[in-house]
């Protein structure tokens, strides 16, 4: 291979240098990249949240995905050094020891579907004991380490654009925070250290969950946006369905001017304008209820005009099937940050596989990711000195959205310990137990045959004859679609 001259010192500054930006489209700390006026910045965020949170259908796509990225357990693995061990422990502590739930923290942070991104102030304690009457320091374990007191997320309707660094990368939040007084308005929250807002430097670590966004567009992309269109018309649909019916059973009101009646149309009697803005008002609150009556000047007849027939269109139908565009574009759009979050999808064998490997994508690299990269080098830097022999950091790992089921196993398994090429231990055991949802081992007495041997021996007839996997383990497109909310 040709020699290279090393980089002198101005020539490695060049290289250090950015030049241009990414070209994300902004105005000051807002951001202007979709093109869709209604759908830009916080008018975007309040029709997602109008979106979640009115529309049955929407709301129930959303809840059947969440509830199933919610099942797994999530375990602490990895690491290297002489103080790997005592790292693992130590993480694996921290997710029972906040003031909210693991589970809560896991379902805010998943509101980045909704929005497109989510976005969390971490909020530490040193961890002094359960009897300390300060939060700052009440905890579980008395190691006086630091650990996380709670995630506290910041709700995207406050959300009043970002603070960008020299290189135009985002570093900070920006809020709108009406309910501190001493706020006044707009809080920074830094993502990663400390920034300066308006002459007083404010410190504070957060974590920035975002799904897909081009350009580094810090605001992502929600997963409703595919739906977006769909829901506007279904909306539409739906109001003039209901001012339809309305009308049909009130009938429409007619007014009309008797010969030598007011000339309603004389712009400059301000007597006949009034009136006119009378009856025109009248008319359009016009309700059947127990408070219904109406009077009419002299020289005006009033009477209420029936619906003139069936409608061309046929509301219900059209709504029904706006609801089936809703929850395709949003199961497209899931799959489709899955797959750009995973990878292909080429190894996927049915629906089923095809969709659990889009949610594992998700909790995998938009959530575990996000918490490994970030937190936990900071959670370590934060105690300093109480892992000093730990070389490579442990990370946070989600469980399998599914179990494997144990009648797959049996066969190559068997296999495999007969071969020898897998040794049955109590590690293999506990495994066992937990994919087939077996009781717990007991202890056994000397003497006695081990549970790992007669588990093999079970194997060994179970392979022979497998059992089907129950029914009510099966997750699948279907049910997404129409089944019922899980």
């Amino acid at each position: 291979m040709p020699a290279h001259s090393p980089l002198t010192m101005t020539e490695a500054a060049k290289l250090q240098a950015q030049i241009g930006t990414s070209g994300v489209k902004r105005m000051g700390a807002q951001i202007l990249e979709e093109f869709l006026v209604e759908l830009q910045g916080a008018k975007g965020r309040a029709k997602y949240r109008e979106m979640a949170l009115n529309d049955a259908t929407v709301k129930r796509g959303l809840r059947a995905i969440k509830w199933q990225l919610l099942k797994p357990e999530w375990r602490v693995e990895g690491g290297e050094g002489t103080d790997v061990q005592k790292a693992q422990d130590y993480l694996s502590t921290l997710a029972d020891d906040m003031s909210d739930t693991w589970r809560e923290a896991l379902r805010e942070a998943l509101t980045c579907l909704d929005y497109g991104a989510s976005w969390a102030q971490m909020i530490y304690k040193r961890r002094m004991g359960p009897d300390q009457a300060d939060p700052t320091k009440r905890s579980k374990y008395d190691d006086g380490l630091v650990g996380w007191r709670k995630w506290s997320f910041r709700g995207q309707e406050t959300w009043n654009g970002w603070h960008f660094d020299e290189d135009g990368d985002v570093d900070g939040l920006y809020q709108l925070d009406q309910y501190t007084p001493e706020a006044q308005g707009n809080v920074l929250i830094p993502l990663n250290g400390t920034l300066d807002n308006s002459g007083e430097n404010v410190t504070a670590y957060s974590l920035h969950f975002k799904v897909e966004g081009r350009l580094g567009d810090p605001e992502g992309e929600s997963m409703l946006r595919s739906a977006y269109r769909s829901w506007r018309f279904k909306k539409g649909h739906e109001v003039s369905e209901a001012i339809r019916h309305e009308r049909d059973a009130t009938g429409v009101p007619y007014f009309a001017v008797q010969e030598g009646g007011p000339n309603l149309w004389d712009a400059a009697d301000t007597k006949m304008v009034n009136l006119l803005a009378y009856l025109e008002k009248a008319g359009t609150a016009l309700r059947l209820d127990d408070q219904t009556s109406i009077i009419t000047p002299a020289g005006i007849n009033f009477t209420l005009v029936g619906s003139p027939g069936v409608p061309q269109v046929d509301s219900d139908k059209l709504i029904r099937r706006l609801d089936w565009q809703i929850l395709g574009s949003m199961l497209a759009q899931f799959l489709e940050l899955g797959q750009s979050a995973h990878g292909s999808f080429g190894k996927s064998e049915s629906d089923q596989d095809f969709f659990l490997t889009a949610m594992e994508g998700i909790l995998v690299y938009v959530i575990a990711e996000t918490i490994n990269r970030f937190e936990v080098p900071r959670l370590f830097a934060l105690n300093a000195g109480s892992f000093a022999g730990l070389t490579e950091y442990p990370r946070f790992v989600p469980g399998e959205l599914q179990m494997a089921n144990i009648g797959d196993l049996a066969e190559p398994l068997s296999k495999l310990i007969t071969a020898g090429a897998i040794t049955p231990d109590a590690a293999l055991e506990a495994w066992l137990r937990q994919r087939g949802k077996l009781p717990e081992a007991e202890l056994q007495a000397e003497g006695e045959e081990g549970a790992v041997g007669k588990a093999v021996r079970w194997l060994t007839r179970r392979a022979k004859k497998p059992e089907p996997e129950p029914e009510h383990e099966h997750f699948t497109v279907h049910d997404f679609l129409g089944g019922e909310d899980r």
